[in-house]
């Protein structure tokens, strides 16, 4: 009998299927209560449009197809269903959701426990509800942004720094470059341009000024493309296939074009050419805040039965060590530096310990438009956080302001 089938041939016996809950015991779904706006991308229904979700990817945990006894017929569903707590913080989750969409912004939340890999908040707008008529809804309203792509902006120097201390080794920590706001390459003649205009730099500095032409040199300098691929996969960004895993849930899997030192190549490791896994990068930040060590990100903590007495399945954390504990060390060292030194503190909230701002452009000259990002980690809660706000405008709020409203609403 398929899954279908069967919650049909259930339907009206109290229980048949189980509901879904948020780490704190908050009911997020049930057969009787569909999933709020804030979640309904993420959670989805069974048998629905958005295959990639909990409910639909899940609803034979859900279902208690087991218990089902010729003898009693349906009747014998009756409570048989499994109960699902997630690690999302579902007051979190729906206030910054709120937020978003309050002020009419396209955009992502990500964040998780930089130690155990629980993931805390996936939010994704525009969002939807599950009475709403697909025809009228927004473009992506029916898709998690989270779970999607999205170009990095300067937040990828994170990532170009640790692959520059891994191959150019202490030789980065002499390396200077004055910034004279482009740079031609040698390769192709074209020209990676900046803002800062800054004096000579440092790495440390150029991280915290975020500028291109030290990053476009010190790339063309010291990786190796082959080097640097297979760096990069062994970071989680280049992962064969185009879906990762996310338990029974897939995300797509980042990718990273750093082939030659052409333009798009060079580009591709400063942030405006890649595609990169917003939960990827909680993974990778992780790792840079805990000696290398990169947790398993994971969504559903633990199934129960519907009385919660009994424990049918419990998430245990897992951890791969992705770069030397030197090197972690020393981009740790480095970013907090840099976000101490050349960072207006007074933007972003106290327990914010470091961040890396972004921006990535999208389109054509004449329709230019641009995403603002900001990559974060809070030591205080232990949390890692990636924001992104979409077709950006100065009249819309900062991400500074929605890391603000996430870390006072999460938990400890």
């Amino acid at each position: 009998m398929s899954v279908k089938a069967y919650q049909d041939f259930a339907d009206g016996n109290a229980g048949a299927m189980g509901s879904v809950y948020d780490r704190s015991g908050s009911v997020l779904w049930s057969p009787e209560q569909p999933a709020q706006r804030a979640f309904y991308s993420l959670l989805g229904a069974p048998y629905q449009m958005i295959q990639n979700s909990v409910v639909f990817q899940y609803q034979t945990d859900l279902l208690g197809k087991e218990a089902y006894s010729a003898w009693q017929g349906a009747k014998s569903l009756n409570g048989s269903g499994s109960d699902l707590f997630l690690t999302l913080d579902g007051n979190a989750q729906k206030t910054v959701s709120n937020l978003l969409e309050a002020n009419g912004v396209s955009g992502l939340v990500a964040a998780c426990n930089a130690s155990t890999g629980a993931l805390r908040c996936l939010v994704s707008t525009p969002a939807a509800g599950p009475d709403e008529v697909v025809d009228t809804l927004p473009d992506g309203a029916l898709l998690n942004k989270t779970l999607d792509t999205i170009t990095p902006g300067s937040t990828m120097k994170l990532v170009t720094t640790a692959l520059l201390i891994e191959q150019a080794e202490e030789n980065i920590f002499t390396y200077r470059y004055t910034c004279h706001g482009s740079d031609t390459l040698a390769a192709d003649g074209k020209a990676i341009t900046c803002s800062t205009k800054q004096t000579e730099q440092d790495i440390t500095s150029a991280l915290g000024y975020s500028c291109n032409t030290f990053f476009a040199n010190a790339i063309q300098t010291y990786l190796s493309p082959e080097e640097t691929a297979k760096t990069l996969q062994r970071y989680g960004f280049m992962k064969e296939g185009k879906y990762s895993n996310l338990g029974k849930l897939n995300y797509e899997t980042s990718s990273i074009l750093f082939q030659d030192m052409t333009f798009a190549s060079v580009w591709s490791l400063i942030g405006q050419v890649s595609e990169v896994s917003p939960l990827d990068m909680l993974r990778f930040t992780s790792a840079v805040v805990h000696s290398g060590d990169a947790p398993t990100l994971y969504l559903v903590d633990r199934q129960s039965n519907r009385t919660h007495d009994k424990l049918l399945g419990q998430f245990e954390p897992e951890h791969q060590n992705i770069m030397a504990k030197e090197t972690a060390d020393t981009v740790k060292e480095i970013w907090f530096n840099s976000y101490d030194t050349y960072y207006d503190k007074s933007s972003y909230p106290d327990s914010v310990t470091a961040a890396k701002t972004g921006t990535a452009e999208q389109g054509t000259c004449e329709n230019k438009k641009i995403d603002k990002l900001l990559l974060g980690y809070s030591q205080e809660k232990d949390l890692v956080f990636f924001i992104a706000l979409k077709n950006w405008n100065i009249e819309l709020i900062t991400p500074q302001t929605v890391s603000q409203v996430l870390l006072e609403q999460l938990a400890e």
